[in-house]
């Protein structure tokens, strides 16, 4: 056997491997407009990243990425910054895991849920349209109380999406549901070699889904409790600057209704069913 020839096809396979392997590490760029209270229809408007590293992905804010990549510069320089935690849509996918685990800040605390990844039952058609000079198809999904409009583009490998949605073989670069609560729309993509999908600002409470809809429901009942207690220090001023005691039954009353007119979560199915005090 010739080792000087199998030397140099191993070296080519090794080089290969490893040009494959970093061609995965992808920030993708996604504009998403969204409704928190779907009988006001109010679009609001979030720039989000998702971040592509071989076998695992995080989709999170733009926002939320910039303070973090911060965080960990001025750290290094012995600096602190003021850490922000706009952690409310951000979703981590683990395709070697299986596993999809989910993030939500309230108040002062920080929880992770994780589940299985759902098994999505693709519809995907003949049809074909240019978005944003990708060659992209188009697929259906029905999916936890929304019918969803997606299309993705095999021009680019990454079987990757927004939010919890992956699974077709190319990129999603457009998805939305029919009632238009939710539209991810793709604006752009480079590679990345220095993000850590794994960083996280603060360490969150690991809880399962059940403790966390009580944890939910438990702030819905008594939003005010910490305060009320002492547990938190508020100083209430008016606009004037001058301190006064709340109201907090008044308070209480405004927050429930607001907690149950932004209660329109991505996964329709999963809103928590809050009732009216």
């Amino acid at each position: 056997m010739n080792w000087k020839i199998l030397f140099k096809i191993t070296g080519t396979l090794i080089l290969l491997v490893s040009s494959l392997s970093k061609a995965q590490n992808y920030r993708v760029y996604y504009r998403m407009s969204y409704i928190t209270d779907s009988l006001k229809k109010e679009t609001k408007q979030k720039n989000m990243i998702l971040l592509v590293n071989n076998h695992k992905s995080k989709f999170y804010s733009q926002e939320q990425l910039d303070n973090d990549s911060l965080v960990i510069e001025n750290k290094k320089k012995g600096m602190k910054t003021q850490i922000k935690y706009d952690y409310d849509f951000m979703v981590i996918k683990d395709t070697e895991a299986k596993k999809v685990f989910k993030f939500i800040s309230l108040l002062r605390d920080f929880y992770k849920t994780s589940e299985n990844t759902p098994a999505f039952n693709w519809k995907i058609s003949n049809e074909t349209k240019k978005i944003e000079n990708y060659t992209c198809q188009k697929a259906t999904l029905n999916h936890a109380g929304r019918l969803w409009e997606a299309w993705f583009t095999p021009d680019i490998s990454l079987q990757d999406g927004p939010s919890i949605f992956n699974g077709l073989p190319g990129l999603i670069v457009y998805m939305k549901d029919s009632k238009n609560n939710y539209e991810f729309s793709f604006t752009g993509i480079k590679k990345d070699e220095t993000t850590d999908i794994n960083y996280l600002s603060s360490k969150p409470f690991e809880v399962s889904e059940k403790q966390l809809d009580k944890v939910l429901l438990d702030h819905y009942n008594d939003p005010y409790r910490e305060m009320k207690s002492g547990n938190v220090k508020v100083r209430w001023q008016d606009e004037n600057g001058k301190e006064f005691k709340p109201d907090y039954n008044e308070l209480t009353k405004n927050e429930q209704k607001y907690i149950r007119e932004n209660n329109n979560p991505i996964e329709l199915s999963e809103a928590i069913q809050y009732l009216k005090n």
